[in-house]
């Protein structure tokens, strides 16, 4: 008897292709507000596999599938039961639906980029990532879901881990509160903590010993300080600490506390705002680590100039976009935010990572990813290694691989 996996693969290769992602409704239902969205909406990969086109041998990468929208005829995908990825995200919530959206065009561009032989994706669109979310689940469970896509806040991961949706394999979009997972579930964010660790192990490796480390009172600025400090310790490694209320006008002030401290580096647990403004209150002769919070890769160079020289850890999206894992899929349709441009990197990943899990072995995981190198824990926890990078004349650049 076939396997399911086989029997799923005979049933989309069956499948006619849509004619293009943003036509290709499963339902003619009432649009959800301010996406356009049906609350069902079926798209169907253009090009095969779940990991990107490889290069030629001249180094170039192969040309993509003409755009849908240029095919000849084209039946309608059925509408009711069958396969897919059901990809449900708050996109009616005021609060969160812009953020949502930005997932959600990712990872419809890595479905657009994938192959004809690869599982469509069902767009949910719900007003909350909570009670309606599960309940957009239990639907796509009845609909043929055979991967579910949800749980973007953690708040919204929480409560799909306490549930019992995950009865086929379901991907979070954050971290949930309990570590410890349901058998099919697995976990994947953009944690800002993930950065700071990675900053933090930068600078042990370029021999500093004692780190200053500066902080605002925000929430996500906290928790990027007690990352690197938890990390730093682990290392031995020495600390001081100074509070920055944020405001610019504090910033001169820091110049002579920082020096009294006698640290021979400085971490930066700031916004863009703030990091722009301590900056050049640090001594020159101080290395400088920050995380993604404090920096802007999209950025006009006359805005980063004070940066020079700060190091921190980066998507591949924005810091290596000519490398063959990120050149294939295509930028925003319209330009975003740098915040929602990385959600939109999510997302690709995020399809990247469902394609993977339905075809080979989760154990043996590992994925050369747009927002990083992505492996796989015991605990099924995805862990995103990102590119060490500086700013150099206003640009975020790679730094060399240590020899």
């Amino acid at each position: 008897m076939p396997s399911p996996l086989a029997r799923l693969n005979a049933i989309l290769l069956a499948a006619v292709l849509a004619a293009h992602p943003a036509l290709s409704a499963g339902q003619k239902t009432e649009t959800t507000s301010g996406t356009g969205l049906a609350p069902t909406t079926v798209v169907t990969p253009l090009r095969d596999a779940s990991t990107p086109p490889t290069a030629t041998p001249d180094g170039k990468v192969a040309p993509a599938a003409k755009p849908a929208g240029e095919a000849k005829s084209r039946e309608p995908i059925p509408v009711g039961p069958a396969p897919h990825l059901a990809l449900i995200l708050p996109l009616a919530s005021p609060a969160l639906g812009s953020v949502a959206d930005a997932v959600r065009q990712g990872v419809l561009a890595a479905a657009e980029v994938a192959g004809k032989g690869a599982l469509p994706v069902r767009v949910y669109a719900t007003t909350d990532d909570g009670p309606a979310a599960l309940a957009a689940c239990q639907k796509a469970q009845k609909e043929g879901a055979v991967m579910v896509v949800a749980g973007l806040t953690r708040d919204g991961a929480t409560a799909l881990s306490r549930s019992d949706c995950p009865r086929q394999p379901t991907l979070a979009l954050n971290e949930p509160q309990d570590p410890d997972l349901p058998l099919r579930m697995y976990a994947i964010s953009l944690a800002i903590e993930q950065e700071a660790r990675q900053a933090a192990l930068m600078a042990v490796a370029d021999g500093w010993l004692a780190a200053i480390v500066i902080a605002s009172p925000s929430p996500l600025a906290r928790r990027a300080q007690e990352a690197f400090e938890r990390e730093w310790g682990r290392a031995a490694g020495e600390l001081r600490r100074l509070a920055f209320s944020g405001n610019p006008d504090d910033a001169p002030a820091l110049k002579e506390r920082i020096s009294a401290l006698k640290g021979d580096m400085v971490f930066l647990a700031l916004d863009q705002g703030a990091t722009r403004a301590v900056r050049p209150y640090i001594s020159g002769s101080l290395p400088v680590y920050a995380t993604s919070l404090g920096i802007d890769p999209r950025a006009e160079t006359a805005v980063n100039v004070d940066l020079e020289g700060v190091r921190y850890a980066d998507m591949p999206w924005f810091v290596q976009p000519d490398h063959p894992a990120v050149m294939v899929y295509p930028a925003p349709r319209n330009p975003m935010a740098i915040e929602q441009e990385r959600l939109y990197a999510f997302g690709i990943d995020a399809y990247r990572i469902c394609a993977v899990l339905l075809q080979a072995d989760a154990r043996e995981f590992t994925l050369d990813g747009v927002t990083g190198r992505i492996t796989l824990d015991a605990g099924r926890h995805f862990a995103r290694t990102l590119v060490p990078a500086e700013l150099d004349a206003g640009r975020a650049i790679p730094l060399a691989p240590a020899r």
